[in-house]
């Protein structure tokens, strides 16, 4: 008799901003993991919210403060549900701009290793910043690879067998 295999849920951290860049890298993992019916891509812009502040206009601080009069306080709470319930997170630590620091991003890695004990692959793209480089952070990640795609293959790699 075949053990029945565990389905793992992922889920996507990093900078959610209008630079189209944050929803693209998100969706190439979705697609890298189409294969995989084990694997359930966790992501955070994949709502009816965030696809509408996908098309806003303003940045930085001016962003910030469109999404938290849209949504109220429900993001914090909704993500670390989120991140509660993942095997594994994915972040990307390569995009960020000084006007949009990883603010939100840096609590979904402390709640992962501090609060939940699930493993953090960063993507780094070869970018060398405070969040890729500041230690506290880099205590935070399990592993780091250069691109998306190493991180699907890491997740195929170490999560699928059990």
């Amino acid at each position: 008799m075949e053990k029945k295999k565990k389905r793992h849920f992922v889920y996507l951290a990093g900078n959610i901003s209008n630079d189209p860049r944050t929803y693209e890298w998100r969706e190439k993992f979705e697609s890298a993991m189409e294969d995989e019916p084990k694997v359930i891509v966790v992501n955070p812009c994949a709502n009816k919210f965030n696809q509408a502040m996908r098309n806003a206009t303003a940045d930085g601080l001016a962003f910030a403060k469109e999404a938290k009069k849209r949504s109220q306080k429900i993001l914090r709470a909704k993500d670390y549900q989120l991140v509660k319930m993942c095997s594994a997170i994915v972040v990307n630590l390569a995009l960020s701009s000084p006007e949009k620091p990883l603010v939100g991003t840096i609590q979904e890695l402390t709640w992962a290793r501090d609060v939940f004990y699930v493993p953090v692959i960063a993507i780094t793209e070869g970018v060398d910043n405070i969040y890729t480089s500041h230690p506290w952070i880099d205590e935070c990640c399990s592993a780091k690879v250069g691109t998306v795609e190493e991180a699907a293959d890491m997740i195929k790699i170490f999560f699928l067998d059990y």
